[in-house]
């Protein structure tokens, strides 16, 4: 038994629904564009801080019984040879870490939906970069004063070399 459709309604109801739909994207097209633009202001700032140092916050983490796994991070790291803003995704398996698929991208080119869910983590991660340039200073000024006791010595050395 068949059921005949309304091809006149059926057709309708596409035609309808195709032009919402058009008006619906463009909409979240130019709602996307301008969270974009807030992002291009923060990358701008933190770009003049010529920071050099990388961090990731992990946003989300769905793990089954099997041990695969998905993990969502916002971060600020070197991606594609540029700085900036960025998101992270790492798929794998916990008995198989080598194997871990990682996908990354300068926020704007990120997918919409994991752009949505960064951005109220934005602060964990201004708050991150502090915390790891706090590190990194403390890393540098040590290996400074070793740097310096060794160039101290070498040069204590070459002198007496020279008097000899």
């Amino acid at each position: 038994m068949s059921v005949k459709k309304d091809d006149g309604s059926f057709a309708e109801r596409v035609s309808s629904s195709y032009r919402q739909l058009s008006l619906a994207a463009s909409h979240l097209n130019l709602v996307s564009d301008e969270l974009g633009k807030s992002i291009v202001v923060l990358d701008a700032a933190l770009k003049k801080l010529n920071l050099g140092i990388s961090t990731w916050s992990r946003l989300d983490r769905v793990e089954d019984a099997l041990g695969n796994y998905t993990s969502r991070y916002l971060g600020y790291a070197k991606v594609n040879n540029r700085w900036g803003i960025a998101l992270r995704t790492v798929a794998g398996n916990n008995n198989q870490p080598e194997e871990a698929t990682v996908e990354e991208w300068l926020f704007n080119d990120a997918p919409r939906a994991l752009r949505i869910e960064a951005v109220e983590k934005l602060p964990d991660l201004f708050e991150n970069l502090i915390r790891e340039a706090d590190n990194t200073i403390r890393k540098v000024k040590a290996q400074t004063l070793n740097a310096r006791h060794l160039a101290q010595a070498l040069s204590e050395n070459s002198g007496s070399d020279s008097r000899k």
